[in-house]
C-alpha cells in the first residue's frame, strides 16, 4: 500500500515543479552494458561444507532486512517470479551476528553480501546472477520478453540498473517504511532520476501495451527497478503521469505488498538510513 501522504499520483502533481523535465518524452537512447560473469570461490564453499554436512533439498534464499536491503528485494522478487519453492532466511544487516556470519555462516561464500541463493550444493550470490540462474532452471521466457527487440532493451535496462545510478543509491538508501520531507537531490542524482524515467518512458511506450509493467507483463526489468520505485516514494521524487501509473501498479503487486507488510513489521532499525544525509 502506498503511503497516503506520498502516492504516485501526488508525486505526479509535483513533477512540473522541477525545471528541465518537460522534455523528457523527447529523450531517446541505446545503452550497451557488458555483464561480467560471476565465479564461485570453491575454497570458501568447501570450508562452508565441512561445517554443514546435512543439505536441505529445498532452495534457500538468504536476504537482509526487508526495509533496507534493495538488492535482497531484487533477489527475492526473482525467486518469486521463478515459481520455485524456497526457504527465506533473513540475516539482519549489521546485526550482532553479522561479522560471525560473514566468516563462517551461510553468507560466507559472498563475503557477507546479500542476497545469496543455496540450491543443494549450488551457491549463487548477486541478484543478477541469482535471477539468471533461476531463469536457466525454469525457462527464460518467465523473466524476459519473447520479442527479440524488447528482450534486448530489457537486458540493457537491467544491466544498467545493476551497474549504474550511484548518486541515487548513495543519496536515497532504500527505506520502505519511511517518508522523507525536504529531500533535495544533487545534480548527479537528478541526472540519474531523469535517466531512469527516460528508460521507463521508452519501455512503456514501445513495449508496454500488454499490461501495466515496463514490458507489459511483470518481468526481469520490474524486478530490478522495484527498489527504485520504493526510493521514489520514500524520498517523494516528482514523477510524470506514466511513471506514477507504473509505480502504482508495481507497488500494489501482491509480492510487493507482502514485502512492504513484512518490512513494516520488522523490529530492526539502522539509524544511518533513518535521516537525510
Amino acid at each position: 500500500m502506498c503511503h497516503p501522504a506520498c502516492s504516485p499520483a501526488k508525486l505526479q502533481k509535483s513533477f512540473e515543479k522541477w525545471p528541465g523535465w518537460t522534455g523528457l518524452h523527447r529523450v531517446t537512447f541505446v545503452t550497451f552494458v557488458t555483464c561480467r560473469p560471476f565465479s564461485l570461490d570453491t575454497v570458501w564453499l568447501n570450508l562452508y561444507r565441512r561445517g554443514h554436512a546435512r543439505w536441505d533439498a529445498r532452495m534457500k534464499l538468504i536476504i537482509g532486512n526487508k526495509n533496507y536491503s534493495s538488492w535482497s528485494l531484487r533477489g527475492w522478487l526473482a525467486a518469486k517470479q521463478s515459481g520455485l519453492s524456497f526457504e527465506e532466511i533473513v540475516v539482519p544487516l549489521f546485526g550482532e551476528n553479522w561479522e560471525a556470519d560473514k566468516q563462517s555462516g551461510q553468507i560466507m561464500p559472498s563475503s557477507g553480501k546479500v542476497p545469496l541463493l543455496w540450491d543443494e550444493e549450488v551457491v549463487v550470490w548477486d541478484s543478477l546472477a541469482i535471477m539468471e540462474y533461476l531463469a536457466d532452471k525454469v525457462g527464460r521466457d518467465r523473466f524476459w520478453p519473447k520479442d527479440d527487440v524488447a528482450r534486448g532493451m530489457a537486458r540493457a535496462m537491467v544491466a544498467e540498473m545493476h551497474s549504474s545510478f550511484q548518486a541515487l543509491r548513495s543519496e536515497c538508501p532504500m527505506n520502505v517504511r519511511k517518508r522523507f520531507d525536504g529531500f533535495e537531490p544533487s545534480e548527479a542524482c537528478k541526472a540519474d532520476i531523469i535517466r531512469i524515467l527516460g528508460l521507463w518512458a521508452e519501455a512503456r511506450s514501445r513495449f508496454g501495451s500488454g499490461g501495466p509493467f515496463l514490458f507489459g507483463t511483470f518481468g526481469a526489468a520490474d524486478v530490478f527497478f522495484a527498489p527504485v520505485v520504493s526510493r521514489f516514494i520514500s524520498y517523494q521524487i516528482p514523477v510524470p503521469g506514466f511513471a506514477a501509473a507504473y509505480m502504482q501498479a508495481l507497488w500494489e503487486h501482491e509480492w510487493m505488498t507482502g514485502w512492504i507488510e513484512a518490512s513494516e513489521n520488522e523490529e530492526w532499525v539502522i539509524e544511518q538510513y533513518e535521516t537525510l544525509s
